[in-house]
């Protein structure tokens, strides 16, 4: 289950937190939806819009950051 602080999204899979920057909700082109539409949807031409993300965030960029750490169970001889 995410957790939202602000801008910040937090998630938590396996032993690791992720931290995503969510779209700015003052941003005057998506308006906090986070993506834009590129082209006008023509019905007679097009079957979707074309849409892309906004400049105001980067929906690829995580912070990673692991918790605990691995212990090493088995070791290989040399």
């Amino acid at each position: 289950m995410p957790l939202t602080i602000g801008r910040w999204r937090i998630d938590r899979y396996e032993k690791t937190l992720y931290l995503q920057r969510q779209p700015d909700p003052k941003c005057s082109k998506c308006r906090g939806h986070g993506s834009v539409e590129v082209t006008p949807a023509d019905h007679d031409r097009l079957i979707e819009a074309v849409i892309e993300p906004c400049d105001c965030w980067d929906p690829f960029a995580n912070i990673r950051i692991p918790i605990g750490r691995t212990v090493i169970t088995e070791r290989y001889p040399f």
